[in-house]
């Protein structure tokens, strides 16, 4: 769902395929008893940020890289975020904040529907903790040359939260996305702009079909990252003979495959890296619908990567093992065996640089 050095640009998850488009308002909490108190019938919730940092604490242990323990020990600095409601017109991609609508005439209103999230959506959305996100770091901090308020790109961000996380570290963190509710969703106070010592913006389109989004998100970044957003299923599927996959679950770069590495390697300084990291789960039978998340190899060869003028640190290697040991730790495996977690959580991810000036 997220995503430390020298210039680093978070590229931000496109929200493909994974239900944040169709995703309903969670359902409020059930009306209290006649005749209980308010201690009885809703109790306090934990604070969102309590949580996150239990949650970064148990997860330390799991990640080497100063860089990686540096990002975790970053949850204690968050924000407690509140309840939010934007308005959407799905039909058309349009949302907007709540100051936005308020200032709008009644014509404009007329197609907008209200959408609620709860406060903990603010950091998982649809994805899952941005945490995991100190997994990417871990494996892109033994190649990275990283100094004061280096520039990070997150391709598919999808939350917040790992950008915030990066900009207490001290970089300016960038996400990229197409999903228009983020925009919307994160447009208060404190959700963007200078945050700790660092920064983070967030930019909404095609990266990089767009000029203008292009100049928006420029470059002389340190890492670029995508986790969970280009995957080879989303870019190239590949369905049994007689099945066909349905675009909106696909992400569409909007160039060439040479092209958009080529992009990726001009946003980079000399020596910069770009990591893609994609938690998967298995591919469904022959018989069953095709998951095009399920693949989550490199949708880009070895040799495209070296054509751009990468060196190909790793390529297509598994992490499942890890994944598994992360998802024990954050609960999302309560109720399942070990073997049968490390059935369901696939990972895969690949490790570039651009090559050092000479």
């Amino acid at each position: 769902m997220q995503p430390s050095l020298c210039a680093v640009i978070l590229f931000a998850s496109v929200s493909s395929g994974l239900g944040l488009s169709e995703a309903s308002p969670r359902p409020a909490a059930p009306p209290a008893q006649q005749g209980a108190t308010p201690a009885e019938s809703v109790p306090a919730p934990t604070p969102v940020t309590d949580k996150m940092e239990a949650d970064a604490k148990t997860l330390a242990p799991a990640v080497k890289a100063e860089l990686a323990k540096s990002f975790l020990a970053a949850a204690t600095e968050l924000a407690e975020p509140r309840a939010r409601t934007i308005y959407r017109d799905r039909e058309k991609g349009i949302a907007v904040s709540k100051r936005a609508y308020e200032a709008m005439g009644a014509e404009e209103r007329a197609t907008l529907v209200p959408q609620e999230f709860p406060p903990d959506f603010y950091f998982d959305t649809a994805y899952g903790s941005p945490l995991v996100y100190a997994r990417v770091l871990d494996l892109a901090a033994p190649h990275l040359a990283l100094g004061k308020r280096a520039r990070i790109l997150d391709f598919g961000y999808g939350t917040i939260g790992q950008l915030q996380l990066l900009a207490h570290c001290g970089f300016d963190a960038h996400g990229v996305d197409v999903q228009p509710v983020f925009p919307a969703y994160y447009s208060e106070p404190g959700d963007t702009g200078a945050i700790g010592t660092g920064s983070v913006a967030i930019h909404t389109g095609q990266w990089p079909a767009e000029e203008a989004l292009r100049s928006a998100v420029g470059g002389g970044y340190s890492l670029i990252t995508s986790k969970n957003t280009l995957k080879n299923g989303y870019i190239h599927p590949s369905p049994p003979a007689g099945q066909t996959v349905d675009p909106k679950k696909l992400v569409h770069l909007g160039v060439g495959d040479e092209e958009f590495l080529a992009r990726v390697h001009d946003a980079l300084v000399p020596g910069g890296v770009f990591v893609i990291y994609n938690i998967c789960p298995p591919q469904a039978p022959p018989d069953k619908e095709y998951i095009p998340w399920a693949d989550g190899t490199s949708p880009f060869p070895r040799q495209m990567f070296e054509k751009a003028g990468f060196e190909v640190l790793a390529f297509d290697l598994r992490d499942d093992a890890w994944v598994v040991d992360c998802f024990e730790k954050l609960g999302y495996t309560e109720g399942k065996s070990r073997e049968e977690a490390a059935k369901e959580f696939l990972c895969w991810y690949t490790v570039v640089r651009r090559k050092p000036a000479a």
